[in-house]
Parts: structure tokens; sequence; C-alpha cells
């Protein structure tokens, strides 16, 4: 069984939580580490296969389907398409670009999409194209997606400890709130509360006094201990070329296809690894991975059993009122 402590701050908001037994999903905006729930892509590739990719998505991103262009993108997005018709130059031109990033990956370790404009500059002057890439715009499409898939995911934060002084600071109002103490029965799962929204039943309404049904069920889902590095988690563009190139898809965005299951897995991952400054926090952390539109905050509640919640801790300074309140509670 594994024990595990959530810091509250004192608000009115916590009575609410306690008295619902509820678990707010902070997004990627609300938390105070800048580099929590989001990733850097990295352009590290194996195969010059893969490049092809990268290939195509520039070339979406350069060609238009304005009608209102100039002279120059006129002629840009022909000799464009012109390239894209031949082949061998497209093949020759993947090769050079592979090189020159397997080149640059011997100098440093990474290579970032700063890189990556550098290296199509240096392939195209190479190969004497007719045409520029819009690499602007690439980093633009490149950001929005991204965004999209690294910065809309959403996570509740534990702790392993329920006496240090920092956290008691940070998460606690400088020791005025609270800490609850879970206890998971099914190690590396956290259980949550589901329940069915009531059925419209105007004949039960009119009644004084009537009986309603509402069908509620446990279920345990995944929680990971957080890993601290040395530098801030990435994802590598190649393996997540599926999602950037399927964003609307609705499989992907409902995670309710094998295929997608993957990188979800992987972000779980990504968004489980802070660096190593917070190490002290002995951190788990609940992730809900969301490939769709941002969700509103009351989207982003989800309820425990009261079984699992097994201490509350008060800080230093949580006044009396508020231990009262929290004990009228729980009396009930």
């Amino acid at each position: 069984m594994k024990i595990l402590y959530k810091y509250r701050p004192l608000s009115e908001f916590l009575f609410k939580e306690l008295y619902y037994q509820e678990l707010y999903f902070a997004s990627y905006f609300e938390l105070n580490d800048p580099l929590d729930l989001s990733a850097r892509i990295e352009f590290s590739c194996e195969k010059s296969e893969q490049v092809e990719y990268l290939i195509y998505f520039l070339f979406k991103s350069t060609l238009s389907l304005n009608d209102a262009l100039t002279d120059k993108k006129r002629k840009n997005d022909k000799n464009l398409l012109a390239f894209n018709d031949n082949r061998t130059k497209v093949a020759e031109f993947q090769q050079t670009v592979f090189e020159y990033i397997n080149q640059l990956k011997d100098e440093k370790e990474r290579v970032w999409d700063i890189d990556i404009k550098s290296i199509i500059d240096s392939a195209s002057k190479k190969h004497n194209l007719e045409f520029q890439f819009d690499s602007e715009n690439f980093k633009s499409v490149l950001k929005r997606i991204s965004s999209k898939f690294l910065e809309n995911s959403y996570a509740t934060c534990f702790s392993e400890s329920n006496d240090d002084f920092l956290m008691w600071s940070h998460y606690s109002s400088k020791h005025s709130g609270i800490c609850l103490e879970f206890a998971l029965e099914n190690s590396g799962l956290f259980p949550y509360i589901g329940k069915a929204r009531r059925k419209l039943d105007c004949k039960k309404y009119k009644e004084r006094l009537s009986k309603w049904d509402l069908e509620t069920h446990v279920y345990w889902d995944r929680i990971k201990k957080v890993n601290y590095e040395s530098e801030q988690p990435f994802i590598n563009f190649f393996e997540f070329s599926q999602v950037f190139e399927n964003e609307h898809d609705c499989d992907l965005i409902g995670l309710s296809k094998p295929w997608t299951h993957h990188f979800a897995h992987q972000l779980e991952w990504v968004f489980s690894t802070k660096t190593a400054p917070w190490k002290y926090e002995k951190e788990w952390r609940a992730i809900h991975i969301n490939f769709g539109n941002p969700q509103e905050p009351e989207e982003r509640i989800r309820h425990y059993p009261l079984e699992s919640l097994k201490a509350i801790y008060f800080g230093m300074r949580t006044p009396e009122n508020v231990k009262k309140r929290i004990f009228h509670i729980f009396d009930k």
C-alpha cells in the first residue's frame, strides 16, 4: 500500500473540495514551474527515410493556397511544386538534410528547431534550389500544433512527504493550509468516483418526495512517480510525426484507437519528468492527456472515494476556525 500526500492552500475552494472529495487537475499555465507539462521538440533521426516527413512538413508550410499572391510568391510556389515532382532531387536533398542533422548531432547532444532552420538553409544552397522554404511559417505551424498536443494536458500533484518545510510554505499558504493523506490500496493506481448523469424524469420531479437513482462506480487510474533529470524533457519530431499529421483525427483526439495510446503513454512519461532542482518535492502525479480542445476548469475535476482519505494534517498557522470548519465537514 502506497501513502501519498497532497498539500492544499487555504481558500474558500478548500472547503468545497473537502465536502465533495474533489481533485483539481491543473493546466500548464497554472503550474509554478514554467517547464512543467510542456516539452521541447528535438530533431535527431537514425534513418534517412525519417526526414521525408520533415520535407513534407516544410512543403506544406511553404506552399500557399491564397489566390492573392505576389509574383515573387507565385514563382516561389511554382518552383517548389516542380521540385516536389522531381523525386530524384527530393531524395538527394533529403539525404543531405539527414547527413547535416547527424553531423550536428556529433557536435552537440540535441538538434532543436533553430538548428533545423540552419540545416535547411545550408542544404538548399548546396542543391541550388530555385525557391525558398518558409522557415518562419514552418516554426509558426510547428508551434501551433505542438502547443495543442503539449500544453492542453493536465495534472494533479502529490508528494511522498508531509513534513517538508518548503512544501508547506509553497503549497499550503505559508503553513496556514492543510495536507491530505491518501492510502492507495493498489500501488501505481489512484481511485476515483465516477457518477452517471441523472436522467430526466418529469414524473418523479413533480412528486413531493421521490427516490432518484444515481449510479456510482469506483475506478482506478495510473499515477506516476516523477523522475528528476538534468534537462527539460523533450519529444522527438519524427517519432511524433503521426500525431502532427493527424491533428484533427477524432480517434487521436478521443484516444480511442490502440495506435493513439502509445503517444499518450509517452507524453505521460514526459510530463512526469522534471528538472533536478525540484527533486526535494518527491512528487507523484496523476496526468490527464488531452489531445482535444482546452478544457474549462470545471471539466478538470475528479472525485476520490472517502475511504482513500486517511488523515488531514494542519499547518503551524492553520486558524482554529478553519480546523473547526473541517471537523464539521467530516463529522457529517
